[in-house]
């Protein structure tokens, strides 16, 4: 019969066009029907319906155990109780006269009903078309759903769908449409599933679908039971039918064994595609798996199981040496795995993570050490089946460097503040405090986690905080200043102080809060208050005072007499004169410092008018004033020199923590080893600031080695175009490679990057800033005639006045033209002090508003001489 089927086409087709033939006369003879009895038309083609139902249940539950998929199961069972349904609704149809308890709602909610759990049935296998449906719990879900269904129907729980003298209800109508767009669904699914059908069984089941979308279409226009819609309605679904009966019941029974087939031939073709992919995947698997990073898989047991090309050349050992140890077996102990550490990654992973780290050192055959960042990730079987880890290898060896090169840095860094004889305080924009160093806290009488998080105003009284909000409101315009506040101490008592502040903004101008360096002068304020109460007692003071009319001296002590070799009756002194008349004139005290031979002094002259005569009250602060110079210069000096390397790495560890997207191996590695250079940079930093100190004792020591100033400027450019990027300045440089001189490479490494620095900082935006080396110069400024270099560094910035020139090099002389622009005076004096070690000089020339070209000329020192 199958070979009948399969060979004779021509016979199908006749067989078929006679079927169509035979439908075409069925509906004329059923319209033919319906003008003669409309009721006897309904009866019929809903009778026709029902009984394809059946059969179309008969075939689905009787093949479904040579089905592989769940389509026909599905169909076949819902089709049961959709004929139940239509059964009833014929039953109850009006002017049937079985069941008369009902109105034509009835028919038509049992017509909805029916035709949702078609279109639903439909949609649900074919989604479930290649699942595995058990037949006995979906017979069971159908009669517990059309019981329930039932129910809400007879006992009016269901909506209204039809209202006689109206016609159909929105929900009637509503549901139409509803059902309409569950079948257009279907209709998708099932081109989507089309390989599961052959092409006439597909067109068949398609045109099934879109028969009974029309149908319902006309089903939502009827207003009474007996019209034309309805009429229009039970043809097609006839038509939809019919077609079905052609897709299953013909195609079901006489070509099943062709449906096997089919289904058996596309396994095959399904089997065969899975093993090449399976191929292809395991050929794609072992070259990512030996391309990779060195790979090793190690079961439950700790025993190595495979390992990558990479793995065994990384340790330089064979897979016979590798496979079926122990990880822990003294054999591998000299790659330093650790049986502890394995056996925790295995139970860390067999415990539910998803992953493990470890950092591991390894020691190779050369006695070469490099660490490792080990990540461990589950092995499972094809069941899915934890047996054991796999583990792969990152070289971390320079990042583990640089990360033990940061924590010293930081840790120095940290020790210098944290040491530091002087209070450090900062606060946030709020002005609650963020960080204090130990002696900030002493000074107040706190430990340090005591005042963190606090108000800057707690620390104050009520007057002294009105005046403190006033000057934390001037930081955060940016206006750094000096200022003596009166603080609390936690005993009650008051402590004076002098606070350097300082504004901290962020790289987007945002203010962030203040820093201060903060010095206890409540001594100095109390002595202030003793000069006052000393006045009295002239005599016992042992401080200069005086008494003094405006030309002679009424009175004078003991160390005024000393200090100012004078008595009662002489003339004033030649260097009060010019204060004590200011003071009369003016009618106000004066304080002045006076420097006496190796002493300073501070001076009150405190006029009183109404008697003629004026007092003047002195005290030493010799000790102060050095004290204040020497943190003075200790805190410029940090200020300064420090800006540059910090700007660099926070601007390269923001790159890396913002850009990631951008990031290649290649730039990391550029930020990498930029930020590893400015960490050691800030360190030789750190021991340059005490360099200049001993300079000034003659105690600097020079490291004299060859160098290159070439590479010198490269590295120094390499990190400074990053803050000149920010004004769009272009640098050139002209320095020949073949240029070699003997000095202190770090110390001419700060000489470039001073000058450099400064040309940055005084040039406008999209300067270009040029530097040039002439080497064997012999030019005006090499005045002995020596054989040397003589580097040129030229901006187009400001410039300097002629004014200003002859002070350039002294320190903390700052012009006042470039009062707006942070600095502290000590960059070029660093500089001029370490050329001269070098025996070199250098030389500015500049006009105002033109820029500045500063030269530095070395002199070629022989090896021997600095040997010597």
């Amino acid at each position: 019969m199958l070979n009948n089927v399969s060979n004779s086409k021509a016979s199908i087709f006749q067989r078929d066009l006679i079927e169509y033939i035979v439908l075409g006369i069925g509906l004329f003879l059923t319209f033919l029907l319906s003008t003669y009895s409309y009721l006897l038309f309904h009866s019929i083609a809903e009778v026709i319906s029902i009984v394809i139902s059946g059969g179309i249940f008969f075939i689905g539950w009787n093949s479904r155990k040579y089905m592989n998929s769940s389509f026909f199961l599905i169909i076949g069972i819902s089709f049961l109780f959709i004929s139940v349904i239509d059964l009833l609704h014929t039953l109850s149809y009006s002017g049937m006269g079985i069941i008369l308890e009902f109105d034509a709602n009835l028919p038509t909610q049992l017509w909805i009903a029916a035709r949702y759990w078609q279109s639903l049935s439909y949609l649900i296998a074919l989604l479930a078309i290649n699942k595995k449906i058990n037949a006995g719990y979906l017979m069971i879900s159908g009669v517990v759903v059309i019981s329930l269904l039932f129910v809400t129907i007879f006992y009016g729980i269901f909506p209204t769908s039809y209202i006689e003298g109206i016609g159909l209800t929105p929900f009637k109508i509503i549901s139409e449409y509803i059902i309409i767009l569950i079948f257009l669904s279907s209709a998708i699914m099932l081109y989507k599933f089309r390989s599961e059908f052959n092409r006439k069984m597909f067109l068949l089941v398609i045109t099934s679908i879109g028969a009974t979308i029309i149908s319902e279409l006309a089903f939502s226009l009827y207003v009474s039971v007996f019209d034309i819609s309805n009429f229009i309605g039970h043809i097609l679904k006839i038509i939809a039918f019919f077609f079905i009966y052609k897709a299953i019941i013909e195609k079901g029974l006489q070509d099943p064994f062709g449906l096997l087939l089919r289904k058996l031939k596309l396994s095959d073709e399904s089997l065969r595609q899975k093993a090449d992919d399976l191929g292809q995947a395991y050929s794609e698997f072992n070259q990512i798996f030996n391309a990779s990073l060195p790979l090793r898989i190690i079961n439950k047991d700790c025993e190595i199981l495979h390992v990558n090309e990479t793995y065994k050349d990384l340790f330089s050992l064979s897979a016979e040496e590798i496979i079926g140890r122990k990880c822990y077996d003294n054999d591998l102990r000299h790659l330093g795995y650790q049986c502890d550490t394995d056996g925790c990654s295995i139970k860390q992973i067999e415990g539910g993570k998803d992953y493990y780290e470890y950092e591991l050192t390894s020691k190779l055959d050369d006695n070469v050490k490099i660490v490792n960042l080990v990540r461990s990730v589950p092995y499972r079987n094809i069941k899915g089946e934890f047996v054991g880890i796999i583990q792969n290898f990152t070289n971390i060896t320079e990042r583990s460097k640089f990360e033990v090169a940061m924590k010293e840095s930081e840790e120095k860094y940290r020790n210098l503040v944290e040491d530091s004889l002087e209070g450090i305080w900062v606060i946030g924009d709020n002005a609650n405090t963020t960080f204090v160093n130990q002696s900030m806290a002493s000074m107040f009488g706190y430990e340090i986690d005591e005042m963190m998080g606090k108000s800057l105003f707690k620390f104050m009284d009520e007057d002294e905080k009105r005046i403190a909000e006033i000057y934390f409101e001037r930081r955060k315009q940016g206006i750094k200043e000096d200022h003596e506040f009166e603080f609390i101490h936690k005993s009650g008592r008051k402590v004076f102080a002098s606070v350097r502040a300082s504004p901290i903004f962020d790289e987007n101008g945002n203010f962030n809060g203040a820093m201060a360096f903060v010095t206890d002068i409540s001594e100095q304020k109390i002595a202030r208050e003793k000069i006052a109460d000393m006045a009295k007692f002239y005599t016992e003071n042992p401080n200069p005072v005086l008494r003094l009319s405006k030309n002679y001296i009424l009175l004078a002590n003991k160390p005024s007499k000393t200090l100012f070799r004078i008595g009662e009756g002489s003339r004033i002194p030649e260097v009060l004169i010019k204060s004590v008349n200011e003071a009369f004139s003016m009618d106000k005290n004066i304080e002045m410092e006076l420097k006496i031979q190796d002493r300073i002094y501070n001076l009150f002259i405190m006029p009183i008018k109404e008697k003629g005569y004026a007092n003047i009250y002195g005290m030493d602060i010799t000790a102060r004033k050095e004290a204040e110079d020497n943190l003075g210069r200790f805190v410029s000096t940090v200020s300064h020199e420090l800006r540059t390397p910090v700007s660099v790495l926070t601007m390269s560890i923001e790159f890396l923590e913002n850009h990631t997207d951008k990031i290649t191996p290649e730039i990391e590695k550029k930020l990498r080893e930029g930020i590893s250079r400015n960490i050691y940079l800030l360190k030789d930093l750190i021991e340059d600031i005490l360099t200049l100190s001993r300079i000034d004792e003659g105690k600097a020591k020079m490291q004299w080695n060859e160098y290159q100033p070439s590479i010198v400027l490269t590295d120094i450019l390499t990190l400074m175009e990053l803050i000149g990027n920010q004004k769009n300045i272009t640098f050139k440089a002209d320095v020949s490679e073949d240029i070699k001189l003997y000095g202190d490479h770090k110390k001419v490494d700060q000489i470039f990057r001073i000058f450099i620095d400064n040309a940055i900082k005084y040039s406008k935006e999209k300067n270009t800033i040029e530097i040039k080396a002439i080497d064997h110069y012999k030019g005006q400024y090499n005045p002995n005639v020596q054989d040397g270099v003589l580097f040129q560094f030229e901006d187009n910035g400001i410039g300097i006045s002629e004014k200003d020139i002859s002070f350039l090099f002294q320190r903390f002389f700052r012009s006042d033209q470039v009062s707006d622009i942070p600095g502290t005076g000590l960059g070029l004096p660093i500089a001029k002090e370490l050329i001269e070690l070098h025996n070199g000089e250098v030389y500015v020339q500049s006009e105002y508003g033109k820029g500045a070209i500063f030269y530095v000329f070395f002199p070629r020192i022989e090896k021997e001489i600095y040997t010597n």
